[in-house]
C-alpha cells in the first residue's frame, strides 16, 4: 500500500531538525508531508475526500484571482463579488484563506477572493463534506486557499502582465515577490498591483402592459494594490512561529448608460467604491514530544469601504437619485489545537473564540430630498465559541474512519439579541480497495448561519431600474439558520501515470433553506429582494472527474474533464407548495487538453467551461425565471525562454458568452409581464512575462 501511517509521519516530522536554509522543509499541518509531495499521492492517502489544485493549474489559464480559479472547480459555489456572478454548484461553499474564513461581511463589499492574485497561491484544497476540525458552517464543502511560504535560499520573482479587453480596453498587472532564509529565519514578501477594465453591453426587453426595449453599455474599472508578508522564525527543532499579514487597497468604478424605447428615457448610473482589506495572524507550533503537537493562533481581520452610487435621468424628465454608504467589518479571534498520534489513532482536539463587528451606514437622496430611514444605520455584533474533537482510526492498512464532533455557540446582537448553539457530528470513511482504488463515504451535519448583512435592515437601492431583475435589496432580521444533513459516496481510481478518474454522488437534506426572494412592495411600489427561510429543501446529484495522460498516443498530450449533474426540491412548511430550489443549474462541466513540446519548451492548451441553465416554475410570489446555459472557451500557450524567463499568452472567453435570463410575473395564473435580459461579454487577451532569479 502507498499509505504512510500518521504516527510515523508525525514522529518523523517532530524529530526532524528544521533547517531553514535547506531547499526542502517539512510543513507542520494536520498531517506532515513534504511540500514537494505529489498531490495525487497525497489526495489518495488523505483520510478526507479532497481535491488539490497547485502548480501550473493555478496560473496557466490566465485567471486573475482566486475567485476566477475556483469557478473552474467542479461542485464549488462561491459567494458573489461586487460586479461578479457567483459560480454555479451544489449549494454553499465555505472559503478559507490559510485556514481562516474569508467570507465577505457585507453585500456592498467585493469578495476578498478577488483581491488574491493567482501568483500568491501555493495550492487550493477542496474538501467535499464538512469535518469537525473545520467550521460547522461547511454546507457544500470547504475550500482552503494556501498562500505561498518561503522555500528558497533567496529568490526574486517578477511577473508583468498586459492585455486588452474586447481588443481596445487596457488591462495590466504586476507581481513582485522576494523570499529568503537566514539561519533560523525565513521570509516572503510580495506586492501585487492591478488595473483592469471591462466594457460590455446588455439589453432588457419587456413584453406586457408597458412594453419597452432598453440597451445598456457597461464600463467597469478595478484598481488594487496589495502587500503581503509571511515571516517564519524557528526557535528550535520543536518550536516555530509564523506571522502572516496583508493589506489591500482597492478602488472600483462602474458606469452604465442606458436608453429605453418607446419612452426615449436616457439614464446614467454610477457606482464608486473604495475599500481596504487587512488580514493578519500570529501562529505557533510546538512539538511536545515525538507524537504530540500543540498549535495556536491569534488573528485580526478588517474590511472597510465607502462609496457612492446614483442615477441621473436626463430624458424625458430630470430626476436624480444618489446613495452614500460606509461599511466596517472586523474580526478578532484566537484558536488552539492539540494533536496526538498513538497506536492506530490520530486524535486532534481544539477550540476557537471569535468576535465579529459590522456597522453599515447609508444616506439616500432623491431629487434633493433626504429619504434616509432609521434602519439605514445599523451596528451588529457576534461572538462565537467552538470546541471539537476528531480521531483518525486506522484499521489495518486498508480502512480509515474519521469520526468527529463539533460544538459551536453564538450570540448575536443586531437590535435584538439572539443565542444559537448546535452540535455538528461527522463521520468519514476511506476504504483502500487496492493500491490504486479508493472507496470513500461521509455523512456530516452542517449549518449555514445568516450573514450579518442578511440580517441588516439597511437598503441598497436599485438605480438602473427597479423591476424583477433589478430590485432593491435588504436583509431580514427574522432569519433563522439553515441546518443540513449531507451524505457523499465516491469511488476513485488512480492511474500509474499520475492520472485519476472518480465518480461520486451527494445528497443533502436542508431545514429552513434560505433563499433570496423578490416581491413587489405595495407600500413603496417597488420590487424588493430579501432573504427568507423558504422551507424544507433537498439537493442531490452526481459528480465525475477525469485527469489522464495521453502520451501513449501523442507524446506530451494530456486531458482533463469534470462534470456535476444535480437536481433539487423545496417545500414550503406552511403551504406545502413544492418547487425546485431557485437558480439551481441542471449541470455544469469543464473539459480541456494540454500539450507539451519538450524540444521547444512550449506548452499550450484549451479549456471549455459550460454552465447549464435552470427553469424555475411559478413560485409563491407568482414569479418564474429561466436561464439558458452558456459556455466559455479559454486558450493559452507558454514558452520557457531560458532558465530565468517564461512568456505566456492567454486568450480568454473566446466564445464571448451571453447570459440570457427570462423572468415572468403572473396574476391568477396568467402572464402579465415577460422580461428578457441578455448580459453580453467580450473576449480578451493577456501577455505575461515572468522572471525568477
Amino acid at each position: 500500500m502507498n499509505h504512510r501511517p500518521l504516527t510515523r509521519i508525525l514522529l518523523a516530522s517532530s524529530m526532524y531538525i528544521l533547517d531553514v536554509s535547506a531547499e526542502e522543509t517539512i510543513t507542520l499541518e494536520k498531517i506532515q508531508v513534504e511540500e514537494n509531495a505529489d498531490t495525487l499521492e497525497e489526495r489518495r492517502d488523505h483520510s478526507l475526500a479532497k481535491r488539490i489544485i497547485n502548480g501550473t493549474e493555478l496560473t496557466q489559464y490566465g485567471d486573475l484571482n482566486a475567485l476566477e480559479i475556483l469557478k473552474r472547480t467542479p461542485g464549488v459555489s462561491i459567494p458573489e463579488g461586487k460586479g461578479q456572478k457567483g459560480s454555479a454548484g451544489k449549494g454553499y461553499t465555505v472559503v478559507l484563506i490559510d485556514g481562516e474564513e474569508a467570507s465577505a461581511g457585507s453585500k456592498r463589499r467585493g469578495n476578498p477572493l478577488e483581491q488574491i492574485a493567482s501568483d500568491m497561491i501555493e495550492r487550493i484544497e477542496v474538501m467535499t463534506n464538512g469535518s469537525a476540525e473545520y467550521t460547522a458552517e461547511s454546507m457544500g464543502g470547504i475550500v482552503n486557499i494556501v498562500l505561498k511560504k518561503p522555500k528558497a535560499q533567496g529568490l526574486t520573482t517578477v511577473k508583468i502582465t498586459g492585455g486588452a479587453y474586447g481588443g481596445d480596453v487596457p488591462m495590466a498587472s504586476i507581481f513582485l515577490q522576494r523570499e529568503g532564509k537566514s539561519e533560523n529565519f525565513a521570509y516572503l514578501v510580495n506586492l501585487n498591483a492591478a488595473d483592469n477594465q471591462q466594457a460590455d453591453t446588455s439589453t432588457t426587453l419587456i413584453v406586457g402592459t408597458s412594453p419597452s426595449d432598453e440597451m445598456r453599455s457597461n464600463t467597469m474599472r478595478n484598481q488594487s494594490l496589495g502587500l503581503g508578508t509571511k515571516l517564519i522564525y524557528s526557535a528550535s527543532s520543536k518550536d516555530k512561529y509564523t506571522f502572516d499579514g496583508s493589506i489591500t487597497k482597492n478602488k472600483n468604478k462602474s458606469t452604465t448608460q442606458s436608453s429605453r424605447y418607446p419612452d426615449d428615457r436616457f439614464l446614467t448610473n454610477y457606482d464608486n467604491t473604495r475599500g481596504t482589506m487587512i488580514f493578519s495572524a500570529l501562529k505557533g507550533e510546538h512539538h511536545l514530544s515525538g507524537t504530540e503537537l500543540l498549535e495556536w493562533k491569534f488573528k485580526f481581520h478588517e474590511n472597510s469601504d465607502s462609496g457612492d452610487s446614483g442615477a441621473l435621468q436626463s430624458v424625458p424628465t430630470l430626476n436624480t437619485s444618489s446613495q452614500e454608504g460606509k461599511a466596517l467589518f472586523r474580526v478578532l479571534g484566537a484558536e488552539g489545537s492539540y494533536a496526538l498520534a498513538t497506536g492506530n489513532h490520530f486524535i486532534k482536539a481544539g477550540m476557537e473564540l471569535k468576535g465579529m463587528n459590522q456597522r453599515d451606514e447609508v444616506r439616500r437622496d432623491v431629487n434633493g430630498t433626504d429619504v434616509t430611514t432609521a434602519g439605514d444605520i445599523i451596528s451588529m455584533h457576534q461572538n462565537k465559541g467552538a470546541l471539537y474533537v476528531q480521531d483518525e482510526i486506522s484499521v489495518g492498512d486498508s480502512l480509515v474512519f474519521t469520526p468527529g464532533i463539533r460544538y459551536e455557540t453564538i450570540t448575536r446582537n443586531y437590535g435584538a439579541t439572539e443565542h444559537i448553539d448546535y452540535v455538528a457530528p461527522s463521520l468519514h470513511m476511506l476504504a483502500r480497495l487496492s493500491a490504486n482504488d479508493n472507496l470513500r463515504a461521509s455523512v456530516a451535519k452542517t449549518v449555514k448561519l445568516p450573514r450579518l448583512d442578511e440580517l441588516s435592515t439597511s437598503y441598497d437601492s436599485s438605480f438602473e431600474r427597479n423591476d424583477i431583475r433589478h430590485p432593491d435589496t435588504t436583509g431580514n432580521p427574522n432569519l433563522t439558520e439553515e441546518k443540513a444533513l449531507s451524505y457523499e459516496l465516491r469511488l476513485e481510481h488512480f492511474f500509474e501515470d499520475k492520472g485519476i478518474v472518480s465518480v461520486g454522488s451527494f445528497y443533502r437534506n436542508i431545514d429552513d433553506k434560505i433563499e433570496r426572494v423578490t416581491q413587489f412592495d405595495t407600500s413603496t411600489s417597488r420590487y424588493v429582494q430579501r432573504p427568507q427561510n423558504a422551507g424544507q429543501g433537498n439537493l442531490w446529484g452526481v459528480e465525475v472527474e477525469l485527469k489522464k495522460s495521453l502520451s501513449a498516443y501523442v507524446d506530451g498530450l494530456g486531458t482533463f474533464a469534470n462534470a456535476t449533474f444535480q437536481n433539487s426540491s423545496i417545500t414550503n412548511n406552511t403551504t406545502g407548495f413544492k418547487r425546485p430550489i431557485k437558480q439551481t443549474n441542471d449541470y455544469l462541466y469543464n473539459v480541456g487538453l494540454d500539450h507539451t513540446l519538450k524540444a521547444y519548451k512550449l506548452t499550450y492548451g484549451a479549456a471549455y467551461r459550460y454552465v447549464g441553465g435552470y427553469d424555475d416554475p411559478i413560485d409563491e410570489n407568482q414569479i418564474s425565471q429561466m436561464q439558458k446555459g452558456y459556455g466559455t472557451l479559454d486558450m493559452y500557450a507558454n514558452k520557457r525562454l531560458n532558465e530565468t524567463f517564461k512568456l505566456q499568452l492567454n486568450w480568454k472567453n473566446i466564445t464571448c458568452s451571453t447570459i440570457e435570463t427570462t423572468s415572468k410575473t403572473y396574476s391568477s395564473g396568467v402572464v402579465t409581464e415577460t422580461q428578457i435580459n441578455q448580459d453580453r461579454s467580450k473576449s480578451f487577451f493577456l501577455l505575461s512575462l515572468e522572471g525568477k532569479w
